[in-house]
């Protein structure tokens, strides 16, 4: 896929005449239109699994956050090879939000240039294609079964702890999997894992912690006041 940029400026113009006009299902490069087929599938697909409509959305939004997530996640992943340098792009992710699907960002965030081109990390579909690639466990079936217990809250507290390097990939991967397998509901206890981990990660590089990653991370929920063996699921 040739991926086409908007800059923020543009972005700024784009929303702006969308705004005025009312116009929330512009005209995108004819080079899109299957990719614009396909997004609009996955997304009514998900309203259909999940048996509402889009004035509903608001309401249950991490369960279209994570279904529509891992649809999209899969969608431009495996059809469309989008690299990770791509999905860093913010200006990649612009033109997809305004100028291919941005009635799909009305429905779920309403009239809000944060989430369409304003604020990198804030942006709907470039959130949730990051939110999915750090939890992806093998396959779509067992990515679901972690990440359906979660929140909202937890994507903003995985999604807002990138580094000076990115996003560590294995380590996030870990730390969402251990969530999920220690049952890890309380969001203030979530909160503090991850306030912990960006401390320790000033000072310790967990690739060089004996017992690697999972001892990193185990020890980082103990510290949270995990107890491990209470909730652990078989």
């Amino acid at each position: 896929m040739d991926w086409l940029k908007l800059n923020k400026v543009k972005s700024k113009n784009c929303f702006d005449e969308i705004n005025k006009n009312n116009n929330f299902n512009p005209d995108c490069d004819e080079s899109y239109e299957e990719f614009k087929r396909d997004i609009l599938n996955k997304f009514y697909e998900t309203l259909k699994e999940l048996n509402i409509g889009v004035n509903d959305v608001k309401n249950r939004a991490y369960d279209v956050d994570y279904i529509f997530g891992i649809k999209l996640y899969e969608l431009l992943t495996f059809k469309y090879k989008i690299s990770e340098n791509e999905a860093g792009n913010d200006d990649i992710w612009r033109y997809i939000q305004l100028k291919v699907c941005p009635q799909i960002i009305k429905y779920r965030y309403g009239i809000n240039e944060d989430r369409y081109y304003k604020k990198s990390r804030r942006m709907w579909l470039e959130t949730l294609w990051w939110y999915i690639h750090l939890a992806w466990r093998n396959d779509e079936k067992t990515t679901s079964e972690i990440l359906k217990g979660n929140t909202t809250d937890t994507i903003l507290n995985i999604i807002d702890r990138t580094s000076t390097y990115g996003y560590r990939r294995d380590l996030f991967n870990e730390i969402l999997y251990k969530k999920f397998l220690y049952n890890v509901t309380d969001r203030d206890q979530f909160r503090r894992i991850m306030t912990l981990n960006t401390m320790k990660l000033q000072v310790i590089d967990p690739y060089l912690v004996n017992g690697g990653i999972e001892k990193y991370v185990e020890e980082l929920f103990i510290e949270s006041g995990v107890v491990l063996n209470e909730f652990r699921r078989s």
